[in-house]
């Protein structure tokens, strides 16, 4: 990547907007490019942190992990976006870990070198400063929005409700306002006897044809972009799809933007997930019992 491209990688980010031109190109002639393969660590959780990462191109996947030995997605970040600044300035360890997804080309400034920039320009440091506080502002401002989200959901998916359709329909109710931006909501429910998917809510304009629709492949993806705007989920049980929700932007997205709705409405979608399937759970233990009933009730 030339010099052109890495200035026009760091406009492109509010951490570095307050800069001045000429700041800014010297902290460009101090970023080192890195290459990391599909699924490759190149940020460990727990390990010393010894640089700040500005994603060029790809994507990668910022985790935590679980106390069962699993991972929690916290981001999944793409060409402009930045991470590693806070342990950085801090010291200390890393408080997640980061991988590739797919190859991605990485552009790393090393702690030594931050602390070097930061020395030779007083002003340069205080607005590298002022603009960091508002990014990790703003990153907690969208962290405490999705937890907010998802206790709502949680709360929703206590109540008892009779049929997925309503599941659904008060599903979007609380999701669709939470995406900033105005978007448009669609939630179909899968019809098993004709292995198709039937409308069951909706918000905003329609995102497809009226009427049911093929049910997905089982070899589909649980979440995937249909077009620059449109995010597909698929809520799948042990027997197959149990419903398809669709999310569409009004507008254009950033690569952050839709890293992030990707992330909360996955979230969202194992939720609802779960919730399903103690749907139809309790459906079938009412049919059962029904059945059990008519089966051994009297007989004239």
């Amino acid at each position: 990547m030339d010099e052109t491209a890495r200035l026009e990688l760091l406009r492109s980010h509010p951490l570095f907007a307050r800069l001045t031109e000429a700041r800014r190109r010297a902290l460009a002639a101090m970023l080192a490019p890195v290459s990391v393969e599909d699924g490759a660590a190149f940020m460990e959780e727990g390990a010393p942190s010894d640089g700040l990462y500005v994603v060029a191109s790809g994507r990668v996947r910022v985790t935590k992990r679980l106390g069962d030995g699993g991972e929690k997605d916290l981001a999944v970040l793409g060409p402009g976006d930045c991470l590693g600044e806070m342990e950085l300035l801090g010291g200390g360890t890393r408080s997640a870990g980061a991988r590739a997804v797919g190859r991605a080309e990485l552009l790393k400034l090393g702690a030594a070198d931050l602390r070097a920039w930061l020395d030779a320009d007083p002003s340069a440091a205080a607005a590298f400063y002022a603009s960091l506080a508002e990014v990790q502002s703003a990153r907690l401002r969208r962290t405490s929005d999705e937890v907010a989200l998802l206790y709502d959901l949680s709360r929703l998916l206590l109540t008892p409700l009779a049929t997925t359709r309503e599941l659904l329909d008060s599903a979007l109710d609380r999701v669709v306002p939470h995406l900033q931006g105005g978007w448009s909501a669609e939630a179909r429910v899968h019809n098993p006897f004709e292995a198709e998917m039937d409308p069951a809510a909706r918000r905003g304009e329609a995102l497809s044809a009226d009427g049911p629709e093929p049910a997905p492949a089982a070899s589909a993806p649980a979440e995937s972009w249909t077009d620059e705007r449109t995010l597909r989920l698929i809520l799948s049980g042990p027997k197959g799809p149990l419903a398809q929700l669709r999310f569409r932007a009004s507008g254009a997205l950033s690569d952050s933007r839709r890293s992030e709705a990707e992330r909360t409405l996955g979230a969202v979608s194992r939720l609802l997930t779960t919730a399903l399937e103690n749907v139809e759970f309790r459906t079938d233990e009412i049919l059962r019992e029904r059945l059990k009933n008519r089966s051994h009730g009297p007989s004239l």
